[in-house]
Formats: C-alpha cells, structure tokens, sequence
C-alpha cells in the first residue's frame, strides 16, 4: 500500500471521522482507517471501505428512524430465515435483503413494509391507527376521534406524577372522563377497557411500546416510566389544561395509588364486564 498524496508506504490504523454523503445529504461518522506517518492522508482497504458504507448507511437510517442494517438482520434472525427465505416472506427480491443488511438505505415505504410483516406491536399499531381512522367518534371515545399527539402528550405530563403504568392508566382515565363529565368531549379520544387492575386504555401495552420506540419515554425499572424532555401542554385547550392539571394534583401525594382504588368503586368499572370497553356516560358519576 502506497499513500495516493506523497507516496509513503507506512502507515497507522487509526479512528477518523468523516462526512461522506447519503441522499444529498452529509453525514459524520467514525470509522477505522490507515493514516500515512508521512502526510496523514486517510487511505482505507476493503474491509474499512465497507465498514465506512456501512457505519454511513446506518448513522442516515437513525437520523431518519428506519431500521438500521442490524435491526433488519435481527429480524431475519428472530424468524431463523436465510436471506432468500426472508426475502420471500416479505416479496422483495433476495438482492434487496443483501443490501439493506450491509450499505442500501430502504426507503420510508420499505422500512414500513418491513416493520409491518417482522415487528408484531408496530404492525397491531398499524391496525389500531386503521381502528381509529374508520371507527367515528362515539360514546366509548368520548365523542371524539383518537388523537395520538394528545394522548402521548397526556401521557408525557402525567407520567411525571403517576409513573408506574399501573397508576398512569387510571391517571388517564379520570382525565379523559372528567372532561367529558364537564364539557361533554374526552380529551384524548381514548377507549377504555375494564381490566383486572381498573379501567386501561385499550391496547396501552402497544401505545407505551411505541412511545419507548419513539424515545420520549424510557423504562426507569421494571415498574416505572420516565419522560424524556418536556411534555408539549401548548397542544391542548384551557379546558383540557385544567383537567389534566386536576388529575396531577390529585395524583401527585402518592404516584396515584388513591386514584386506582379509587377507579374500583367507579360506576364506570362496577357496572361494565371485564375486558368490555367502558361507556363515557357513565362519568356523569364520576367521584372526583
């Protein structure tokens, strides 16, 4: 090997940073490469020339939230199928899994045709976002279509009060109900079930999932969750404010324990089956 700049034949592996270009757009990334003693001109053999496409590749997916080259492997893996094998279960071309697996950006459509068929929470996700479009606000929404913006931002700011999913879920609940009790709409749109533990959101397993995903939520411990940033409170109205600051408060003295007991005695709770989605009209009794 011989330096492409002063022609010096030794050189040093060192880490170095670049800005090589995906799409248009320039990316830094650190990656191995042979700096020439002489000049400390970058010169890269193969292996590090894949390994720079690669680490590229991968630094625009995260950027743009699509699956990394190991998210994608990982999922061939989960299913134990070779690539041809994978690339017949998702009806692409085997050449198409070769790339995405190593230096081939997939597109937005792709990535979300790959969550689809290999992530079983994205893809009941997906059915509920069809869910809510078809189904039109009704009385176990609160007389209004589900909103997912204001439900993770509800989520956002009650979680810093009530932080175990347990304590959040009736945390939510009363919210959504008070506010129907008072001006005749749910703030979220959200559909309640009756659970063993209290009223739940339904799905709330996957609309936590996705918040995780989504990295505005994080697992503090085993039992509870933690907001990263700050709840955006500019997307709801004064009405929904005071409510949500209502629940807070009330929420605030012991995480929300008294708001579980509470959600038992709840006619909501009382008077519905379990795992049948509770009727809004039964907040016209609501205790708090």
């Amino acid at each position: 090997m011989r330096c492409l700049h002063c022609d010096g034949d030794e050189f040093e592996a060192k880490n170095c940073r670049f800005s090589p270009e995906v799409k248009g757009e320039e990316v830094e990334v650190v990656v191995p490469a042979m700096i020439c003693t002489k000049c400390h001109t970058p010169l890269m053999n193969d292996e590090q020339m894949s390994q720079l496409r690669k680490t590229t590749a991968d630094a625009y997916r995260k950027a743009h939230g699509l699956l990394t080259s190991a998210e994608i492997v990982s999922f061939r893996s989960l299913f134990g199928m070779s690539q041809a094998a994978f690339a017949n279960y998702l009806k692409v071309g085997e050449a198409s899994i070769k790339r995405w697996e190593t230096y081939f950006v997939q597109d937005v459509g792709q990535d979300e045709h790959i969550r689809l068929k290999c992530d079983e929470a994205y893809a009941e996700y997906s059915a509920l976002s069809v869910h809510w479009k078809s189904h039109p606000p009704d009385v176990y929404s609160g007389n209004r279509r589900f909103s997912w913006e204001l439900f993770k931002q509800a989520v956002r700011y009650l979680i810093e009060f009530a932080k175990s999913p347990l304590f959040l879920n009736k945390a939510l609940f009363y919210a959504d109900f008070k506010h129907y009790q008072l001006y005749g709409v749910s703030i979220t749109g959200a559909r309640y079930a009756h659970l063993e533990y209290g009223p739940c959101p339904q799905q709330y397993e996957n609309l936590i999932y996705f918040m995780l995903h989504e990295g505005v939520l994080i697992q503090a411990d085993s039992h509870t969750l933690k907001n990263i940033g700050t709840a955006n409170l500019g997307i709801f109205g004064d009405s929904e404010k005071e409510v949500l600051n209502l629940v807070a408060n009330l929420a605030k003295a012991d995480g929300g324990k008294a708001l579980l007991k509470l959600s038992h005695q709840e006619d909501a709770y009382k008077n519905s089956e379990s795992m049948a989605l509770i009727s809004y009209e039964f907040a016209k009794h609501l205790k708090i």
